[in-house]
C-alpha cells in the first residue's frame, strides 16, 4: 500500500505559520530529515493526518537561521539540535538549545559544507 504524499516547497520565512496552521488543523510532526546540497542544505518536513503525509522543503544556503518551530511542534528539539549540530546550521528561537551538545563526535559538524564558513558570511542578516 502507497500512502499519498503531497511536497510543498516554501521559503523560509513561510515556514513558522505554515507549521502552525498544519497543528491547528491537526497534523502532527513524522520527522524533519536535511541533506547536503550544492548550495547550501535542504530540509524536509513531514507531517501527518490521517495517513496522508504533507512535506515542506526549504533550502538554505550554509550560514543562514532557519526559524524553529519548537513553538507549535515541542517535539521538534530533537531534530533541530541534531540538523544544527551535525549539518552546522543555525535555527532561531529554540526552546532547547544543546549547544552543539547533543553528540559527540570526532569531527563537528561532520555534514556541513566545506565551504560553509564563507557561505556564512554572506548570508543577509536580519
Amino acid at each position: 500500500m502507497n500512502e499519498r504524499q503531497q511536497t510543498c516547497l516554501l521559503e523560509k520565512d513561510e515556514l513558522y505559520p505554515r507549521c502552525a496552521a498544519l497543528r491547528c488543523d491537526g497534523y502532527r510532526l513524522v520527522q524533519i530529515g536535511c541533506t547536503r546540497t550544492g548550495s547550501g542544505c535542504e530540509i524536509n518536513y513531514t507531517f501527518d493526518k490521517n495517513y496522508v503525509f504533507l512535506n515542506l522543503r526549504i533550502a538554505c544556503a550554509a550560514g543562514c537561521a532557519i526559524p524553529s518551530i519548537q513553538k507549535v511542534y515541542e517535539c521538534a528539539y530533537i531534530y533541530e539540535n541534531e540538523i544544527a549540530e551535525l549539518f552546522g546550521l543555525t535555527f532561531d528561537n529554540m526552546l532547547i538549545d544543546f549547544k552543539g551538545e547533543l553528540y559527540k563526535t570526532a569531527v563537528k559538524k561532520p555534514f556541513a559544507s566545506d565551504s560553509q564558513e564563507q557561505e556564512a558570511e554572506s548570508c543577509p542578516k536580519k
